[in-house]
């Protein structure tokens, strides 16, 4: 099996490295971004009617400053991880969506949620398609509570990382774009790799910048990436991959 490259943060590497490992591969760690705090004043959370979190960190820090979320706000969550998430802090998601703000958006125009008031809590640097429900609508309020900041290596280490590794593992556009920033733009160092991303985002940032995307497991999922690569280099052994 060949060896990857997970550069997600330093925190979900030891989990996401013994899950490649069960499944054949050989890996290499380079954490590339992190997240800090971003200082807000609590909102008047009786004046919504839905709140939004696109993450499980965004979860995190807002429950930190904001303890109890009223039982008669409905709470949308992007994905299991951010549902459990929430679970953990004792509240049970109104609606978990499989993937984005798109998805979002998407049961508005389909007449699944009635039109009010939300307020979605993001990261800095956010999802933009959330503004569409405003034409469709819905009053909203953004309200950053973290940013993704990027972690700097010698040029030659990160380098030496990449040429290790046959496969390179996206898990947000972020680690991406740390990885240019940490190679300084040259992206043909990245020409002969195997490029996965763990979704669509991820993936659309990656295509932006001119290069393929190999493969996109059928959910943003370690486990779930780990095994359908594993069945997926087996099959095609490791040529024409394509998810």
């Amino acid at each position: 099996m060949p060896t990857v490259l997970l550069i997600r943060p330093k925190e979900e590497i030891p989990k996401d490295e013994k899950i490649f490992q069960r499944f054949g591969f050989d890996v290499v760690a380079l954490p590339l971004i992190g997240f800090e705090e971003i200082e807000f004043p609590p909102p008047r959370l009786e004046e919504f009617d839905y709140i939004y979190f696109g993450s499980k960190r965004g979860v995190r820090f807002f429950l930190k400053r904001v303890r109890e979320i009223p039982p008669t706000l409905k709470v949308i969550a992007v994905g299991q991880k951010t549902a459990g998430e929430l679970k953990r802090w004792g509240i049970e998601p109104f609606r978990v969506l499989k993937g984005s703000a798109e998805d979002l958006v998407g049961s508005v125009q389909r007449g699944e949620l009635p039109k009010g008031k939300l307020l979605a809590v993001t990261p800095e640097v956010y999802i933009k398609k959330i503004h569409r429900l405003e034409d469709l609508g819905f009053k909203l309020k953004v309200l950053p509570v973290y940013r993704t900041v990027f972690i700097r290596y010698p040029r030659e280490e990160v380098l030496r990382a990449v040429e290790a590794c046959e496969i390179l593992i996206f898990t947000s556009p972020s680690t991406f774009f740390s990885l240019l920033e940490n190679l300084q733009n040259d992206i043909k160092a990245l020409n002969r790799k195997i490029i996965v991303a763990i979704g669509k985002t991820t993936a659309g940032a990656i295509r932006e910048r001119g290069l393929e995307v190999s493969f996109i497991p059928s959910r943003p999922d370690s486990e779930v990436l780990a095994r359908e690569l594993a069945e997926a280099w087996n099959g095609f052994e490791g040529k024409n991959l394509k998810g």
